[in-house]
């Protein structure tokens, strides 16, 4: 979980780089890239989303990492420290379609904003997003179970008036025949 959530982690770099170099030459070429990219471009296709070639991803993945070697990706670049935040975007274009998406859509006022926030890294960021998502569901779920008490006790209240009313009725409590 923590290498989906936070891909600017370097054991997070690591294990997505392990991913995708499949013929384990710790260099990810263009056809490493290009086969898993090509998932991606047939999910693009089926939701109905705008295509981006991989050409264009790669170009810009290469100008916002700025890679040592033009022709392949080693794990360094990926460690760099001005283009740790945004090399997970190569990550996500290669096998996460909603985040992705997400970046290629990204508000520029909203990416200001989160490097000025208090998180040190996206895992800080979605551990305390998750735990108020959790915690508002609790209290959601705590209110509900409130409400459904107070309808019990007002349904057992409206029982127990009723047996008054018949009481002053002269009928007592038992239901029996006069004769």
């Amino acid at each position: 979980m923590l290498s989906e959530e936070d891909k600017a982690n370097e054991i997070s770099v690591r294990y997505w780089f392990t991913c995708i170099d499949v013929d384990g030459d710790n260099k990810l070429n263009n056809m490493e890239m290009r086969s898993f990219y090509a998932v991606q471009l047939d999910r693009m296709q089926c939701l109905g989303h705008e295509i981006v070639p991989f050409e264009d991803m790669l170009c810009q993945m290469i100008d916002m990492i700025k890679p040592a070697h033009q022709d392949y990706l080693i794990v360094s670049d990926f460690l760099q420290l001005e283009c740790a935040q945004v090399s997970g975007a190569l990550f996500d274009a290669l096998f996460n379609l909603n985040k992705y998406m997400q970046f290629e859509q990204r508000d520029p006022f909203m990416e200001r904003q989160k490097r000025e926030d208090e998180f040190d890294s996206d895992w800080d960021r979605f551990a305390c997003i998750d735990y108020t998502r959790l915690a508002m569901e609790e209290e959601a779920r705590e209110e509900e179970a409130m409400e459904i008490d107070w309808v019990t006790v007002e349904e057992d209240d409206d029982d127990d008036d009723m047996g008054d009313e018949f009481s002053s009725l002269g009928l007592g409590g038992a239901s029996e025949a006069p004769f």
